[in-house]
Protein backbone atom coordinates (compact mmCIF):
# COMPACT_ATOMS: atom_id res chain seq x y z
CA UNK A 1 0.00 0.00 0.00
CA UNK A 2 2.81 2.39 0.80
CA UNK A 3 4.34 1.73 -2.57
CA UNK A 4 1.06 2.42 -4.32
CA UNK A 5 0.50 5.63 -2.40
CA UNK A 6 4.02 6.76 -3.10
CA UNK A 7 3.55 6.03 -6.78
CA UNK A 8 0.34 8.05 -7.03
CA UNK A 9 1.78 10.81 -4.91
CA UNK A 10 4.66 10.97 -7.32
CA UNK A 11 2.32 11.19 -10.26
CA UNK A 12 0.34 13.99 -8.66
CA UNK A 13 3.44 15.96 -7.75
CA UNK A 14 4.83 15.45 -11.25
CA UNK A 15 1.64 16.50 -13.05
CA UNK A 16 0.77 19.64 -11.12
CA UNK A 17 3.50 21.87 -12.55
CA UNK A 18 2.93 20.64 -16.14
CA UNK A 19 -0.78 21.38 -16.53
CA UNK A 20 -0.53 25.15 -15.93
CA UNK A 21 2.45 25.29 -18.26
CA UNK A 22 0.50 23.61 -21.03
CA UNK A 23 -2.41 25.97 -20.49
CA UNK A 24 -0.10 29.00 -20.52
CA UNK A 25 1.54 27.89 -23.74
CA UNK A 26 -1.83 27.33 -25.39
CA UNK A 27 -3.06 30.74 -24.26
CA UNK A 28 0.16 32.37 -25.43
CA UNK A 29 -0.16 30.73 -28.85
CA UNK A 30 -3.77 31.90 -29.14
CA UNK A 31 -2.80 35.46 -28.15
CA UNK A 32 0.01 35.47 -30.73
CA UNK A 33 -2.42 34.33 -33.42
CA UNK A 34 -4.91 37.06 -32.47
CA UNK A 35 -2.14 39.67 -32.68
CA UNK A 36 -0.97 38.32 -36.06
CA UNK A 37 -4.46 38.23 -37.57
CA UNK A 38 -5.20 41.74 -36.30
CA UNK A 39 -1.96 43.02 -37.84
CA UNK A 40 -2.80 41.30 -41.13
CA UNK A 41 -6.32 42.72 -41.11
CA UNK A 42 -5.03 46.26 -40.55
CA UNK A 43 -1.84 46.22 -42.64
CA UNK A 44 -1.97 43.44 -45.26
CA UNK A 45 -5.54 42.67 -46.22
CA UNK A 46 -6.48 46.16 -47.49
CA UNK A 47 -4.40 45.17 -50.55
CA UNK A 48 -3.80 41.40 -50.17
CA UNK A 49 -7.42 40.61 -49.34
CA UNK A 50 -8.22 36.93 -48.76
CA UNK A 51 -11.85 37.48 -49.74
CA UNK A 52 -12.91 35.69 -52.93
CA UNK A 53 -14.81 37.40 -55.71
CA UNK A 54 -12.78 40.62 -55.70
CA UNK A 55 -12.58 41.72 -59.34
CA UNK A 56 -10.04 44.52 -59.03
CA UNK A 57 -7.37 43.49 -56.58
CA UNK A 58 -4.53 45.78 -55.56
CA UNK A 59 -2.14 42.89 -54.94
CA UNK A 60 -2.07 39.09 -54.99
CA UNK A 61 -3.97 37.40 -52.14
CA UNK A 62 -1.76 36.46 -49.22
CA UNK A 63 -2.08 32.71 -49.80
CA UNK A 64 -0.37 33.20 -53.19
CA UNK A 65 2.46 35.07 -51.48
CA UNK A 66 2.87 32.17 -49.06
CA UNK A 67 2.80 29.69 -51.94
CA UNK A 68 5.78 31.37 -53.58
CA UNK A 69 7.87 31.69 -50.43
CA UNK A 70 7.00 28.52 -48.53
CA UNK A 71 8.48 25.08 -49.15
CA UNK A 72 9.01 21.94 -47.09
CA UNK A 73 12.73 22.66 -46.98
CA UNK A 74 12.73 26.31 -45.89
CA UNK A 75 13.19 27.03 -42.20
CA UNK A 76 10.79 29.32 -40.38
CA UNK A 77 13.52 31.89 -39.76
CA UNK A 78 14.58 31.96 -43.42
CA UNK A 79 10.95 32.35 -44.46
CA UNK A 80 10.48 35.25 -42.03
CA UNK A 81 13.71 36.90 -43.16
CA UNK A 82 12.71 36.78 -46.84
CA UNK A 83 9.23 38.18 -46.23
CA UNK A 84 10.52 40.95 -43.97
CA UNK A 85 13.33 41.88 -46.37
CA UNK A 86 10.95 42.31 -49.29
CA UNK A 87 8.23 44.12 -47.31
CA UNK A 88 10.75 46.64 -45.97
CA UNK A 89 12.42 47.33 -49.34
CA UNK A 90 10.38 46.01 -52.29
CA UNK A 91 12.37 45.70 -55.50
CA UNK A 92 12.27 43.64 -58.68
CA UNK A 93 15.79 42.40 -57.91
CA UNK A 94 14.70 40.47 -54.80
CA UNK A 95 11.14 39.65 -55.83
CA UNK A 96 10.31 36.01 -56.50
CA UNK A 97 6.86 36.89 -57.91
CA UNK A 98 7.47 38.50 -61.34
CA UNK A 99 3.90 37.71 -62.41
CA UNK A 100 2.53 39.75 -59.51
CA UNK A 101 4.70 42.70 -60.52
CA UNK A 102 3.42 42.45 -64.11
CA UNK A 103 -0.20 42.30 -62.95
CA UNK A 104 -0.17 44.70 -60.01
CA UNK A 105 3.07 46.67 -60.22
CA UNK A 106 5.83 46.72 -57.63
CA UNK A 107 4.61 46.90 -54.05
CA UNK A 108 4.94 50.50 -52.80
CA UNK A 109 7.50 50.98 -50.06
CA UNK A 110 5.63 51.51 -46.80
CA UNK A 111 6.40 52.01 -43.13
CA UNK A 112 6.06 48.83 -41.07
CA UNK A 113 7.53 47.91 -37.72
CA UNK A 114 9.98 45.05 -38.14
CA UNK A 115 8.56 43.20 -35.14
CA UNK A 116 5.07 43.38 -36.67
CA UNK A 117 6.34 42.00 -39.98
CA UNK A 118 8.06 39.15 -38.12
CA UNK A 119 4.84 38.25 -36.30
CA UNK A 120 2.88 38.30 -39.57
CA UNK A 121 5.47 36.23 -41.45
CA UNK A 122 5.70 33.71 -38.61
CA UNK A 123 1.94 33.24 -38.66
CA UNK A 124 1.90 32.78 -42.44
CA UNK A 125 4.65 30.16 -42.17
CA UNK A 126 2.73 28.20 -39.53
CA UNK A 127 -0.69 28.29 -41.24
CA UNK A 128 -1.79 27.12 -44.67
CA UNK A 129 -3.97 30.13 -45.46
CA UNK A 130 -5.09 28.70 -48.80
CA UNK A 131 -7.54 26.19 -47.30
CA UNK A 132 -11.29 26.51 -46.91
CA UNK A 133 -10.86 25.63 -43.23
CA UNK A 134 -8.53 28.59 -42.67
CA UNK A 135 -10.87 30.97 -44.50
CA UNK A 136 -13.84 29.78 -42.41
CA UNK A 137 -11.77 30.32 -39.25
CA UNK A 138 -10.82 33.81 -40.50
CA UNK A 139 -14.46 34.73 -41.07
CA UNK A 140 -15.29 33.51 -37.56
CA UNK A 141 -12.36 35.48 -36.15
CA UNK A 142 -13.63 38.69 -37.80
CA UNK A 143 -17.04 38.18 -36.20
CA UNK A 144 -15.78 37.24 -32.75
CA UNK A 145 -12.69 39.43 -32.38
CA UNK A 146 -13.60 42.48 -34.51
CA UNK A 147 -9.95 43.19 -35.40
CA UNK A 148 -10.80 46.58 -36.87
CA UNK A 149 -12.01 47.71 -33.43
CA UNK A 150 -9.02 46.55 -31.38
CA UNK A 151 -7.50 49.19 -29.14
CA UNK A 152 -4.34 50.50 -30.80
CA UNK A 153 -1.70 52.98 -29.82
CA UNK A 154 -1.76 56.36 -31.53
CA UNK A 155 1.18 55.30 -33.71
CA UNK A 156 -0.47 52.00 -34.72
CA UNK A 157 -3.76 53.70 -35.48
CA UNK A 158 -2.03 56.37 -37.55
CA UNK A 159 -0.08 53.76 -39.50
CA UNK A 160 -3.28 51.82 -40.21
CA UNK A 161 -4.99 54.99 -41.44
CA UNK A 162 -2.06 55.85 -43.71
CA UNK A 163 -1.74 52.35 -45.19
CA UNK A 164 -5.48 52.07 -45.85
CA UNK A 165 -5.64 55.57 -47.32
CA UNK A 166 -2.69 54.76 -49.57
CA UNK A 167 -4.33 51.48 -50.64
CA UNK A 168 -7.56 53.27 -51.58
CA UNK A 169 -5.74 55.99 -53.50
CA UNK A 170 -3.61 53.46 -55.39
CA UNK A 171 -6.65 51.31 -56.18
CA UNK A 172 -8.56 54.24 -57.66
CA UNK A 173 -5.50 55.54 -59.49
CA UNK A 174 -4.84 52.13 -61.06
CA UNK A 175 -8.45 51.96 -62.19
CA UNK A 176 -8.13 55.42 -63.75
CA UNK A 177 -4.91 54.46 -65.54
CA UNK A 178 -6.51 51.24 -66.79
CA UNK A 179 -9.56 53.09 -68.08
CA UNK A 180 -8.14 56.40 -69.34
CA UNK A 181 -4.38 55.85 -69.57
CA UNK A 182 -1.77 57.78 -67.60
CA UNK A 183 -2.73 61.21 -69.04
CA UNK A 184 -6.33 60.59 -68.00
CA UNK A 185 -5.24 59.60 -64.48
CA UNK A 186 -3.89 63.14 -64.00
CA UNK A 187 -7.48 64.34 -64.00
CA UNK A 188 -8.33 61.79 -61.30
CA UNK A 189 -5.61 63.22 -59.07
CA UNK A 190 -6.84 66.75 -59.73
CA UNK A 191 -10.54 66.11 -59.14
CA UNK A 192 -10.86 63.11 -56.85
CA UNK A 193 -7.73 62.38 -54.80
CA UNK A 194 -8.27 65.09 -52.21
CA UNK A 195 -11.99 64.33 -51.92
CA UNK A 196 -11.22 60.63 -51.45
CA UNK A 197 -8.71 61.44 -48.72
CA UNK A 198 -11.27 63.67 -46.98
CA UNK A 199 -13.91 60.92 -47.09
CA UNK A 200 -11.49 58.45 -45.51
CA UNK A 201 -10.68 61.02 -42.83
CA UNK A 202 -14.36 61.01 -41.87
CA UNK A 203 -14.35 57.21 -41.67
CA UNK A 204 -11.37 57.22 -39.29
CA UNK A 205 -12.41 60.35 -37.38
CA UNK A 206 -9.07 61.92 -38.16
CA UNK A 207 -7.56 64.68 -40.27
CA UNK A 208 -5.46 63.34 -43.16
CA UNK A 209 -3.30 65.47 -45.42
CA UNK A 210 -0.58 64.86 -48.01
CA UNK A 211 2.13 67.50 -48.05
CA UNK A 212 5.38 68.04 -49.93
CA UNK A 213 8.24 70.51 -50.26
CA UNK A 214 7.75 70.19 -54.04
CA UNK A 215 3.98 70.03 -54.45
CA UNK A 216 2.00 69.52 -57.62
CA UNK A 217 -1.12 70.99 -56.10
CA UNK A 218 -0.45 74.22 -54.15
CA UNK A 219 -2.89 73.00 -51.49
CA UNK A 220 -0.35 70.30 -50.62
CA UNK A 221 2.48 72.72 -49.81
CA UNK A 222 4.17 71.69 -46.55
CA UNK A 223 4.20 74.31 -43.80
CA UNK A 224 7.33 75.38 -41.93
CA UNK A 225 7.04 72.64 -39.31
CA UNK A 226 6.41 69.95 -41.94
CA UNK A 227 9.31 71.21 -44.06
CA UNK A 228 11.56 70.71 -41.05
CA UNK A 229 10.52 67.06 -40.80
CA UNK A 230 10.93 66.54 -44.54
CA UNK A 231 14.47 67.97 -44.42
CA UNK A 232 15.27 65.78 -41.42
CA UNK A 233 14.12 62.69 -43.34
CA UNK A 234 16.07 63.76 -46.43
CA UNK A 235 19.27 63.71 -44.38
CA UNK A 236 18.44 60.16 -43.30
CA UNK A 237 17.69 59.28 -46.93
CA UNK A 238 21.08 60.61 -48.06
CA UNK A 239 22.75 58.52 -45.35
CA UNK A 240 20.75 55.47 -46.52
CA UNK A 241 19.03 55.21 -43.14
CA UNK A 242 15.48 54.02 -42.51
CA UNK A 243 12.79 56.70 -42.68
CA UNK A 244 10.59 56.17 -39.61
CA UNK A 245 7.35 58.03 -38.92
CA UNK A 246 7.62 60.99 -36.56
CA UNK A 247 5.01 61.07 -33.80
CA UNK A 248 3.99 64.04 -31.67
CA UNK A 249 1.60 63.60 -28.74
CA UNK A 250 0.46 66.72 -26.91
CA UNK A 251 -2.55 67.17 -24.63
CA UNK A 252 -4.16 63.92 -25.80
CA UNK A 253 -3.79 64.80 -29.48
CA UNK A 254 -1.48 62.92 -31.82
CA UNK A 255 0.05 64.20 -35.02
CA UNK A 256 1.90 61.59 -37.07
CA UNK A 257 4.20 62.39 -39.99
CA UNK A 258 4.54 59.34 -42.27
CA UNK A 259 6.98 59.37 -45.22
CA UNK A 260 5.58 59.04 -48.75
CA UNK A 261 8.04 57.22 -51.01
CA UNK A 262 7.76 56.96 -54.78
CA UNK A 263 7.00 53.54 -56.27
CA UNK A 264 7.86 52.65 -59.86
CA UNK A 265 4.27 53.32 -60.90
CA UNK A 266 4.55 56.88 -59.53
CA UNK A 267 7.29 57.76 -62.01
CA UNK A 268 4.77 57.83 -64.88
CA UNK A 269 3.72 61.22 -63.49
CA UNK A 270 6.52 62.12 -61.06
CA UNK A 271 9.66 60.85 -62.81
CA UNK A 272 11.83 62.50 -65.44
CA UNK A 273 10.05 64.26 -68.31
CA UNK A 274 10.77 62.62 -71.65
CA UNK A 275 12.11 59.47 -69.97
CA UNK A 276 9.51 58.34 -67.44
CA UNK A 277 6.79 60.86 -68.29
CA UNK A 278 5.34 60.85 -71.79
CA UNK A 279 4.79 64.13 -73.69
CA UNK A 280 1.02 63.58 -73.52
CA UNK A 281 1.16 63.17 -69.74
CA UNK A 282 3.41 66.23 -69.39
CA UNK A 283 0.95 68.31 -71.37
CA UNK A 284 -1.95 67.11 -69.20
CA UNK A 285 -0.05 67.85 -65.99
CA UNK A 286 0.76 71.39 -67.13
CA UNK A 287 -2.87 72.00 -68.08
CA UNK A 288 -4.05 71.14 -64.56
CA UNK A 289 -0.98 72.29 -62.61
CA UNK A 290 0.90 75.11 -64.38
CA UNK A 291 3.15 75.63 -61.33
CA UNK A 292 3.95 71.93 -60.88
CA UNK A 293 7.15 71.11 -58.97
CA UNK A 294 6.60 67.37 -58.52
CA UNK A 295 8.77 65.80 -61.24
CA UNK A 296 12.33 64.42 -61.57
CA UNK A 297 11.88 61.90 -58.76
CA UNK A 298 13.47 58.47 -58.76
CA UNK A 299 12.10 55.21 -57.40
CA UNK A 300 11.83 54.91 -53.59
CA UNK A 301 12.60 58.59 -53.12
CA UNK A 302 11.02 60.74 -50.42
CA UNK A 303 8.08 62.54 -52.06
CA UNK A 304 6.48 64.11 -49.00
CA UNK A 305 4.48 63.20 -45.91
CA UNK A 306 1.12 61.88 -44.88
CA UNK A 307 0.11 64.02 -41.90
CA UNK A 308 -2.46 62.37 -39.63
CA UNK A 309 -4.06 64.23 -36.74
CA UNK A 310 -6.37 62.54 -34.24
CA UNK A 311 -7.59 62.89 -30.69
Amino acid sequence: MKLVLAFWAGVVVFMIPIIPGCINRAEQKKETEVVALTLMHNNCFPCHTPDPGIDKRLAPPMFMVRGHYYSDTISKQDFIDKIVRYAQNPSEAISIMPGAIRNFGLMPKQVFKQEDLEVIAGYIYDHDISTDAWYAAWEEFKIQSKPGEKAMTFEERGLTIVNNTKANLVKNLMEAIGTYGTPGAVEFCSLRAMALTDSLAQVYDAKIRRVSDRPRNKANQANENELGYINMLKIKEENKEALPPIIQILDGKMTGYYPILTAKMCLQCHGVEGTDISPATTARIKSFYPDDQATSYGENQLRGLFVVEMN
